[in-house]
């Protein structure tokens, strides 16, 4: 407890409390953060159209540093593309499917590729 001005006893936690408070607003407002935007993957073309029993090459772009491991190439329905580890989709049946580039070196990282199977 601690005595004001006028002589009234005043809780001590409160003005520990308000203290802490201040201290940290000051020290908040004075922090800058640096953020590196997160890496990212590309594909060129990012789509194609391609005829049953044809071939499309899909060619991913990685940041230099994930470069080197590549990535993999998922087809979301094999009954009309399937996908060779190197990029290369082949069209096995009619419709439409999304291919799926991800970094081998950081799997966070993917992005879709569309194709589009005509008879």
């Amino acid at each position: 407890m601690r005595l004001t001005s006028a002589g009234l006893l005043r809780p001590f936690a409160l003005s520990i409390a308000g203290a802490a408070l201040g201290a940290a607003v000051a020290c908040g407002s004075d922090a800058t953060t640096d953020v590196t935007p997160p890496a990212e993957i590309a594909v060129n073309p990012t789509s194609a159209t391609i005829p049953v029993g044809d071939s499309t090459k899909i060619n991913v772009i990685l940041p230099p540093a994930l470069a080197a491991n590549g990535a993999t190439y998922v087809s979301g329905n094999t009954g009309i593309a399937i996908t060779r580890t190197n990029g290369w989709v082949i069209a096995v049946g009619r419709g439409n499917t999304t291919i799926t580039v991800t970094s081998i070196a950081d799997p966070r990282l993917s992005t879709p590729f569309s194709l589009s199977v005509t008879p």
